[in-house]
């Protein structure tokens, strides 16, 4: 009888380290299967991560490649205007040298000043925009006083804008001071200005700029044509369609690009018939001291 009890304790506690090695081997288990589902599930994400990396990068080829297919017809198209007037105004100079007056001479002469400087100063910024990015940019930051490079480097634009009968309205303090990458600001502004007089055939055009709350901004307003939202925001974000072979398009994604090297943005504000508004935001990078413009020597 009493070797049956010990036979029983003893089969009573084998059952108990049996159970607990169970309960032991259970849990361990499940906490090891569960670590392995964690990393599972971490190395799934990252995998996610990375296809969704690389189906971005692959959509951003495809966009890219579409984009410089549709940049070379638009540039194609924007350069054979002038370049065919250029042309046919020699052909009539040549032709016609003994009966062109004085007058018309001073005309055509100014006429394809402005079509030539209007060519070289698209394949600039066209080769600058490239350049930008195709290769690593560096900023190349200076100060200058915003009036003074406005009216020097943009001047031609005025003067377009004053022949054509528009007002240019330049509303910018004397002591505003801005830090920036002046080369490319210019390229941005001449876009701007350039799409402001084609679509301008009356009223004015105006230039305003101020610093607020961290950061520059430059408003150029017009009483021209205006667009429909869904082109602004098509051209404030750099999108080209198929639907035109408008330059304004390929300008307004050097605009875009340009902006973003500067790490600012642009916005614009406008109507059809009722004119437009375009702001370039830009960062303040403080207050420089007066006195000090570089940019217009640039």
């Amino acid at each position: 009888m009493f070797s049956e009890k010990i036979t029983f304790t003893i089969l009573l506690i084998l059952l108990g380290m049996a159970i607990a090695l169970i309960i032991y081997l259970f849990f361990h288990f499940r906490t090891k299967i569960r670590k392995l589902t964690c990393e599972i599930d971490e190395k799934n994400a990252i995998l996610s991560h990375y296809q969704l990396k690389l189906e971005s990068v692959e959509i951003d080829l495809k966009n890219n490649i579409t984009f410089r297919e549709r940049a070379i017809s638009i540039v194609v198209h924007d350069l054979r205007s002038p370049l065919s007037f250029l042309h046919k105004t020699l052909v009539h100079l040549n032709q016609s040298s003994d009966a062109i007056t004085p007058k018309m001479l001073k005309r055509l002469t100014d006429e394809m000043s402005f079509s030539s400087y209007q060519i070289v100063g698209f394949v600039n910024d066209l080769l600058e925009w490239l350049k930008n990015n195709n290769k690593g940019f560096i900023e190349s930051s200076s100060i200058g006083q915003l009036h003074e490079f406005i009216r020097s480097k943009c001047a031609i634009y005025i003067d377009m804008a004053q022949k054509k009968g528009l007002e240019m309205k330049i509303d910018l303090k004397p002591d505003y001071y801005i830090r920036t990458d002046f080369n490319l600001l210019q390229i941005i502004l001449r876009n701007l200005l350039d799409n402001a007089i084609k679509n301008t055939d009356t009223g004015s055009i105006s230039i305003t700029g101020y610093p607020k709350d961290g950061k520059n901004y430059i408003i150029i307003t017009d009483t021209g044509n205006g667009m429909s939202k869904d082109k602004a925001t098509e051209l404030e974000f750099g999108v080209i369609t198929k639907k035109t072979n408008e330059s304004t398009q390929i300008g307004f994604r050097i605009v875009h690009d340009l902006a973003t090297l500067l790490k600012g943005k642009i916005r614009i504000i406008t109507e059809p018939n009722r004119g437009s508004s375009i702001t370039l935001e830009l960062p303040n990078h403080g207050t420089p001291p007066i006195g000090k413009s570089v940019a217009s020597a640039q």
